[in-house]
């Protein structure tokens, strides 16, 4: 089989415990896409926390960002876009600072992220992980906004399943799911990156046959089961490598490469 396309998730995947690419692995993307084989990273991070980990090597590759909720080719031009509205994200906000203190907010728009306070320990922290300052907003100015590609909330895990739940009860009409014991995702409904790399793949005229994916994670099963073969890093839950059935070694020791190596797509000099 000839692959012309290749997708991977990014943490705990693309990148190592060091939150870095490994120069065997920043080798063989190079190598592929050197050869006209197109590399997509798809990932709940915004574009901005994805361009630093590839500019020193890929500086100009198609990504998906928000697990799906904006696509974009190499030049930045979106190719889909699925947003929420501004006022509901605005009322989820605004029922935050009236009901729950505790749990932070973060609003995320195309190429901007929006946060509560980021003197809080949960913004700041996340900050430091992507590399990226927020901006402090209030909540006028998230109803302002052109479109809201994700929420994020952040606090204690024993505080998240509750209000996990209580949302999900207020705004069915939204996806709302915890994708860490700290974290709730909120975006449009039916956002997922099965359907993401679907998209891209037709933009790009390629067939899904033709396509390969890396991922660690079970928010990626959608997007394994999209793409014609299918590859789970060694760090991944047992439940998910069980589910995919291809697994390589983890993100700390070039379980990308490797794959791509084994395949002849890359060599590894």
């Amino acid at each position: 089989m000839e692959y012309w396309r290749f997708f991977s998730d990014i943490d705990g995947t693309l990148i190592n415990h060091a939150l870095k690419v490994t120069p065997r692995t920043r080798r063989a993307l190079r190598h592929a896409v050197d050869t006209g084989i197109l590399f997509v990273p798809v990932s709940a991070r915004m574009p901005e926390a994805i361009k630093p980990i590839l500019k020193d090597f890929l500086p100009d590759v198609p990504m998906i960002s928000y697990n799906g909720a904006l696509t974009q080719d190499e030049q930045g031009q979106v190719i889909d876009s699925c947003p929420m509205s501004p006022q509901e994200a605005q009322a989820i906000c605004q029922y935050l600072e009236k009901e729950v203190f505790d749990v932070a907010w973060n609003v995320y728009s195309g190429e901007k992220w929006l946060s509560q306070n980021r003197a809080n320990r949960w913004i700041s922290r996340e900050e430091r992980v992507v590399g990226l300052a927020s901006k402090e907003a209030n909540l006028e100015q998230i109803g302002r906004l052109p479109e809201v590609h994700k929420i994020l909330l952040m606090g204690e895990p024993e505080r998240m399943e509750a209000l996990e739940n209580k949302l999900n009860s207020l705004y069915s009409d939204l996806s709302v799911a915890r994708s860490l014991p700290y974290y709730i995702e909120i975006m449009a409904s039916g956002i997922h990156k099965g359907r993401a790399v679907q998209t891209l793949a037709q933009h790009y005229e390629v067939d899904m046959a033709d396509t390969l994916a890396f991922c660690d994670n079970f928010n990626d099963l959608d997007m394994l089961e999209a793409v014609g073969e299918a590859y789970v890093m060694a760090n991944a839950p047992q439940e998910v490598k069980e589910r995919v059935g291809h697994v390589t070694a983890s993100h700390n020791h070039d379980g990308i490469a490797l794959v791509l190596e084994k395949l002849g797509i890359s060599s590894f000099e």
